[in-house]
């Protein structure tokens, strides 16, 4: 166990000083500022999405504040998935950016990151049948284009762990253009938060625009 934490612990230091090295000097286009659409970008470097489940009740806390906050020396942040709806939330204490509460939060995450000159987009991601119904907030069901379970899935929940996934109810031709709108209300939502952009979720492609 002493040699392991030994190996970790040097390449940690070799880390460290990769990235010491790591200059505007030694990198002046990676660093260089970019202009995208209406905004600037600090510099080249863009943060990925990455799902940390962290948002308690769905709602963006401190912690959040605290974590994008730290990385905002990228030139610019691409959140993790972000429900646009109820009905939108896959895993457990996913953030969500559809009611009030939700935008103040969200308020003191693109503040910690605006005060350190960074930029970030929200990425919205309606999880559709890839989810549980112990993951989701009250009254939200499971939906999908077609009633058929992911069955080669298994989606983890705080009460009851790894779980088998439903089949979700089939949504009808009338209600894609309620869906829509819960995207197009989430964006809104999104601007009102002081996010710079938005980054769409979907599963065979993925549209970027800032506001």
């Amino acid at each position: 166990m002493i040699k392991i934490n030994n190996k970790v612990n040097i390449i940690k230091q070799y880390l460290k000083q990769k990235l010491k090295k790591m200059t505007s000097n030694s990198y002046p286009l990676l660093y260089s500022e970019y202009q995208l659409g209406n905004i600037i970008l600090q510099n080249r470097i863009v943060m990925s999405p990455m799902t940390r489940s962290r948002a308690i009740d769905n709602v963006p806390n401190h912690l959040m504040e605290t974590y994008y906050g730290e990385r905002a020396g990228a030139g610019l942040i691409i959140t993790e998935g972000v429900a646009p709806s109820p009905n939108g939330v896959g895993y457990p204490r996913i953030p969500g950016l559809y009611n009030q509460e939700q935008v103040e939060g969200w308020k003191k995450v693109t503040g910690a990151v605006h005060d350190k000159g960074g930029r970030i987009f929200v990425q919205l991601m309606h999880t559709g049948r890839i989810t549980h119904p112990l993951n989701l907030p009250e009254d939200a069901e499971v939906v999908s284009a077609s009633a058929i379970a992911a069955t080669q899935t298994k989606m983890y929940t705080d009460q009851e762990g790894m779980q088998p996934l439903p089949v979700p109810r089939k949504v009808s031709k009338d209600e894609i253009a309620g869906l829509m709108e819960e995207f197009a209300q989430s964006a809104a939502y999104a601007i009102e938060a002081g996010f710079d952009g938005v980054e769409l979720h979907v599963p065979t492609a993925t549209c970027l625009s800032n506001f």
